[in-house]
């Protein structure tokens, strides 16, 4: 039977590939397929297995899968803005069906216990990732690498409706101004400290419009990763990958106060530093712990995707 993982096209964050990436050196071969993550209810071709991780979802009426694929659930988070769909009768029996389901977090894990449905806390595939796959020669990693540390506070517009876009227009000029008193307090900072530092986005302008685009945007941000000393951010995979090719983390959790973002975090907050802009002055940048609490699940979460694969 054929094989897939996932990718997300149209997306705006580099994340969604650097997970894609994580399953592709697990798997080690370039003959596997990539679909569409919000796509996968339009598979109309020959049965495929498929590896189902990441966040979802942007378009939950797309959903559950098609009849087509056989899913290997791991690394699954369901956002609390999709659970209305995800959790409704017919998603549950495809649950059901395809248990257990492995879970990025503990958030979906226990939303998925709570219905009757076989979970468990897998972790995040991303913690698997390997420094050497992405170290180029001669490189000695060093310097601060620093990724959206403040990507949360930056003020939007919120068109989803008049109301919102109403109420984010009155709160636009304040929340502008925080946002840039704290990134030039940030900057300051770091700026007084006798080392490198770097700087990369996690996110783009454009949308994504290829699984090879998305794949080459994670792998140069990986690389960037790789060859830096310590990481600072607030996006959740920049900090895991950092975290499994041994650097030191500080996670900046400015902006994260929405259920969205806390739930995704349940679980892997507890894998590296986290801190507010005021706490984060007080931190010995030479003294940050590395810790290895994601390893224990690193392994099974390989062993699980081999065994999947090859059955």
């Amino acid at each position: 039977m054929e094989a897939a993982i996932l990718g997300f096209i149209g997306s705006k964050n580099i994340g969604d590939y650097i997970q894609t990436k994580a399953v592709i050196d697990i798997v080690n071969t370039k003959k596997i397929k990539i679909l569409d993550r919000e796509n996968l209810d339009k598979h109309k071709e020959g049965k495929i297995k498929t590896i189902i991780n990441g966040w979802f979802m942007e378009n939950p009426k797309n959903w559950p899968p098609s009849n087509k694929i056989k899913p290997l659930f791991i690394s699954f988070h369901i956002n609390p803005s999709a659970e209305g769909e995800l959790l409704k009768e017919k998603s549950l029996e495809y649950f059901k069906e395809h248990e257990p389901i492995g879970c990025r977090d503990f958030y979906t894990r226990d939303i998925l216990l709570e219905k009757g449905i076989n979970a468990y806390y897998s972790s995040c595939i991303t913690t698997s990732l390997e420094r050497k796959n992405y170290l180029k020669k001669n490189i000695q990693p060093e310097g601060i690498m620093v990724i959206g540390a403040f990507d949360r506070l930056k003020p939007t517009l919120d068109k989803k409706s008049i109301v919102k876009l109403f109420m984010s227009i009155l709160k636009y000029p304040i929340k502008k101004t925080v946002y840039a008193l704290k990134v030039s307090q940030f900057n300051r900072y770091l700026n007084n400290k006798k080392i490198k530092i770097y700087r990369h986005s996690q996110l783009v302008k454009e949308p994504i419009k290829s699984h090879n685009e998305g794949l080459k945007l994670a792998e140069e941000m990986l690389e960037k990763i790789a060859s830096s000393e310590i990481l600072i951010t607030s996006r959740i995979h920049a900090a895991l990958p950092a975290l499994a090719m041994g650097l030191k983390v500080v996670f900046i959790d400015e902006g994260l106060k929405h259920d969205n973002h806390k739930q995704r975090l349940s679980g892997l907050r507890n894998y590296f530093t986290s801190t507010n802009l005021k706490d984060f002055f007080m931190i010995n940048l030479d003294n940050i712990p590395l810790t290895d609490k994601h390893k224990v699940y690193t392994q099974k979460i390989k062993d699980t995707i081999t065994n999947f694969l090859t059955q």
